[in-house]
């Protein structure tokens, strides 16, 4: 399911907005409208007289529904678009007369379904002062059934619509509230339920497509599917105006489900095309186009009938039982806390596949909140509840208690007066200093926060000699193997990735006892699991603990945020004064990223030519790799980091790289391919040679190399071998460390055969959390958050250049325009794009505990009351 929002147009274009719902080629609308409101009759035909009024907020007497204040800048509706999979379309398109109609209603049924979840969770109006108060509101809404995409060409160079069945359903922002009056909905709401709306047209048309005897395979994220007996293939020949898209987003490094506002954008600046079916009717066009890819039209929907995989109802409940019982671990895998329409979305995807109604998600809802599964913990500040699980509540609860035992318990500390010294030989600043002291100090935990480049690591280094010397023994953590090494390196000390460490502990492996220090690196990135591990260890061993990270930085990848929690029962030291950066101002637009001044910081780029503007994603990847070789060949002897958002976007400028310096004849010799696996775990392909840089992203004792050690191929070697599952065998000789190996890829394979190998040009912002280098080049994505960019721009010394796509800028502003500036030649100003570039940038993603939340709810304990008095319960029956 795909959701367009599109602010409101100029009144004059509410007519032109209209008529492309109300063209002639496709079935008349029906209106979604149980409660009747408006004068509206639910599952009627939508008549244009009536649509084009209430679209533009009028009412049936010819005045304003809304008042002068709720008509000022208006949205008119916002179309939420429900599209069939592609091989359902497939089968609508060549189906019998009876059966195409069956189709029609099963797909109308679930778009029904998914706007009743909508209504009963997602529709509220505001009221009150500043609009604080909310109350549930019916949903009124134009259902316009479509049935082709816009032109496109397709691989066998035919241009034409792609069969695409879909439902626009334009939902009215209008809505009446308990007193009678007319207000307007709360969009953001309505905007947030858009994957768990898709997720239950999905669980929807599933069930009313096995109920049609279809049955469905391929179940992908969000409950998405195809049904079964339609090959790929055909999918693929069908989808040429997706696969359009695809490649566009392709350029910008992303996907739909990653970017849906980018995709959506494209899909609107890419309408050129022209079919070339003149005066033949579509199906006719489909039809033929079929039969040349060899399908039996006549036979071809009736045959799918004939699918023999349809799982009886008990094997759907006990699939559905399986599901459920996975779902609070799934939920708080990458978060701590959860919204309702998370748990929603959860549970209708879940669903698909097991024969079962989608009615069953609401009572799948309640029956996990009843049997204690899930908990609501507290309400968001618009009084809507948040979830989580009695594990997860119990783990932060914990965290934090430790903590403050561990802050109570008086350990024997190292000698301050001499400490001081040591810092002084150090040349330790005196905020260095004093975080030295109190890090050092007789309590079993210390925390040492602050900005990126304040010198935190060097702050440990006379703390470490101090502990030494007292007798204790220090160990080093990291989340990374890399920064490990670094840590190990500059501190003379045993370090491990945080993660090695936790799991000697699980295996039974006591590696803490009284007389150990522990210090973890980058402890921001600890999610809370990791945190109560590590505590809990500490604590059983009598140890020391010393955590250095910045809550500004990135956040941890698992669910909670494990140093925050910590930092509400143990003081931290705080390093602010950044030192890394050789210019002023350059510290200072540090600081600016990480307070979210980002409009400061990039003018201050700015005005020094280091924010380059482009158009176009492979103009950006272009500009970022020129500004590379440039300052490779100005000092050979510099570190420069080329960094960017997604691996994929890393592995365009790579292979960018990569053939420049083939060009330069630095990359040399026979080639082999190599299928490999990204660090977030998506299969990629690369081209190894003589000369090339790479990356190993895996620990592997035998070649002494960890997750992030680097290397340069000095030969590759490619001979048969019939053993081999490949019928080949590998060999690659090449440098890491100053030392040389031999390996065959196949060893670091993963479970799925893929080598967890890459290329060593270029790295993720996320991978680049505590390195430190001379130049950095930053692709600065729009899709970047606050604490991506204050990490971004914190790496280099010297300089850093901040590349960007404006023509990536300028679709997302088109997709926020009103409908009559979304045209191919509207180009927002230079001034448009960089306030909008800083809104984005400054947005902070911080994640949240389920204490914060608990906290926040006894803080706040009188405004659900204040909910709930003016709320009314819906009355149509949902």
């Amino acid at each position: 399911m795909v959701a367009t929002w599109n602010p409101a147009a100029a009144s004059s274009y509410y007519l032109r907005g209209a008529e492309y719902y109300l063209g002639t080629a496709e079935p008349a609308g029906r209106w979604y409208a149980p409660a009747g409101d408006f004068e509206l009759v639910d599952g009627a035909e939508v008549e244009p007289a009536a649509f084009e009024r209430l679209y533009a907020g009028v009412g049936s007497d010819g005045k304003t529904l809304l008042s002068q204040r709720g008509r000022a800048d208006r949205v008119p509706a916002f179309d939420v678009t429900f599209s069939a999979p592609r091989s359902v379309t497939l089968a609508w398109v060549f189906a019998g007369p009876d059966l195409k109609a069956s189709i029609e209603a099963a797909q109308e049924r679930a778009a029904r379904a998914a706007l009743g979840v909508v209504e009963r969770e997602a529709m509220w109006a505001r009221r009150g002062k500043g609009g604080q108060v909310l109350e549930p509101v019916a949903l009124s809404a134009a259902l316009f059934q479509h049935g082709e995409s816009r032109p496109a060409e397709h691989e066998d160079e035919r241009v034409f619509g792609d069969p695409n069945l879909h439902i626009h359903a334009v939902i009215l922002n209008l809505a009446t509230r308990a007193d009678g009056s007319i207000g307007a909905i709360h969009s953001k709401i309505l905007r947030d339920w858009k994957m768990a709306a898709g997720a239950h047209y999905h669980a929807a048309l599933a069930h009313e497509m096995e109920t049609l005897g279809f049955a469905i395979d391929r179940i992908g994220y969000n409950g998405t599917f195809e049904l079964a007996g339609v090959p790929d293939e055909l999918i693929r020949y069908f989808s040429a105006r997706r696969k359009e898209i695809e490649d566009e987003l392709a350029e910008h490094q992303t996907t739909s489900r990653s970017a849906a506002a980018l995709a959506s954008a494209i899909t609107r600046a890419t309408r050129e095309a022209k079919s070339e079916a003149g005066a033949r009717s579509r199906e006719e066009v489909w039809t033929e186009a079929a039969a040349t890819r060899g399908v039996a039209v006549e036979s071809f929907t009736e045959d799918l009938r004939r699918q023999d995989r349809l799982l009886d109802l008990e094997s759907g409940e006990r699939l559905l039982a399986e599901r459920l019982s996975a779902l609070p671990r799934e939920l708080t895998e990458a978060r701590s806390v959860f919204e309702r329409r998370d748990l929603f979305r959860a549970v209708a995807a879940a669903l698909v596949g097991t024969g079962l109604p989608a009615e069953r998600t609401g009572r799948e809802v309640d029956r996990l909140l009843r049997d204690g599964a899930l908990i609501e913990i507290g309400r968001d500040p618009i009084g809507l509840p948040r979830y989580s699980t009695a594990e997860m509540v119990a783990v932060e609860r914990q965290v934090v208690e430790i903590a403050r035992d561990l802050a109570a318990d008086a350990l024997k500390g190292v000698d301050q007066t001499a400490l001081i010294v040591r810092c002084k030989e150090a040349g330790l600043s005196l905020e260095q200093q004093d975080a030295a002291l109190v890090a050092a100090g007789s309590q079993a935990i210390a925390i040492i926060e602050g900005a990126p480049g304040s010198g935190k690591t060097t702050t440990l280094t006379p703390i470490v000699s101090a502990y030494q010397e007292a007798g204790y023994r220090v160990l080093g953590a990291a989340s990374a193997w890399r920064i490990a090494r670094m840590l190990q390196t500059d501190l003379g000390i045993e370090a491990r990735a945080t993660a090695s460490w936790i799991e000697k502990a699980k295996r039974g492996h006591r590696v803490l006892d009284r007389n150990t220090v522990l210090i973890v690196d980058e402890a921001g990135l600890l999610s809370s699991r990791d945190m109560h591990a590590i505590l809990s260890e500490v604590q059983q061993a009598q140890a020391k603990l010393i955590l250095v990270g910045d809550r500004g930085q990135l956040q941890a990848i698992g669910a909670g945020p494990g140093l925050d929690l910590v930092s509400r029962a143990a003081a931290a030291a705080r390093v602010e004064t950044i030192v890394r950066q050789h210019d002023a101002w350059a510290r200072d637009a540090v600081r600016d990223f990480g307070a979210g001044e980002t409009g400061r910081a990039l003018d201050a780029f700015a005005e020094r030519g280091l924010l380059v503007e482009v158009q176009g994603a492979r103009a950006a990847i272009t500009a970022i790799v020129d500004r590379w070789e440039a300052a490779q060949d100005a000092d050979p002897n510099a570190t420069i980091l080329l960094l960017a958002r997604t691996n994929a976007q890393v592995g365009a400028i790579s292979r960018e790289v990569r053939g420049r310096l083939k060009d330069r004849g630095l990359i040399r010799g026979p080639e082999i391919e190599v299928a490999t696996v990204t660090p977030s775990g998506h299969a990629s392909q690369i081209v190894l040679a003589a000369g090339d840089h790479i990356r190993f992203l895996v620990r592997d004792d035998e070649l002494g190399v960890v997750n992030g050690s680097t290397g340069i191929v000095i030969k590759v070697m490619e001979q048969s071998d019939p053993t081999a599952s490949s019928g080949r065998r590998v060999r690659i000789e090449a440098v890491t460390g100053g030392r040389p190996v031999v390996f065959d890829p196949a060893a670091l394979a993963d479970e799925k055969g893929r080598v967890r190998l890459g290329w060593g040009y270029a790295s993720s912002i996320y991978g680049s959390q505590g390195l430190t280098v001379d130049r950095a080049l930053v692709l600065a994505d729009p899709a970047l958050d606050r604490h991506d960019i204050y990490v971004a721009a914190s790496r280099a010394r010297i300089e850093t250049t901040l590349v960007v796509d404006t023509a990536a800028i300028d679709r997302h502003l088109l997709a926020d325009s009103p409908l009559d500036r979304q045209t191919a030649d509207a180009v927002p100003s230079a001034l448009e794009r960089r306030a909008w570039l800083a809104g984005r940038l400054s947005r902070s993603n911080v994640k949240l505990s389920t204490v914060a939340v608990i906290e926040a709810g006894r803080d706040h304990a009188g405004s659900r009351a204040i909910l709930a008095s003016r709320s009314r319960e819906l009355d149509h029956g949902l």
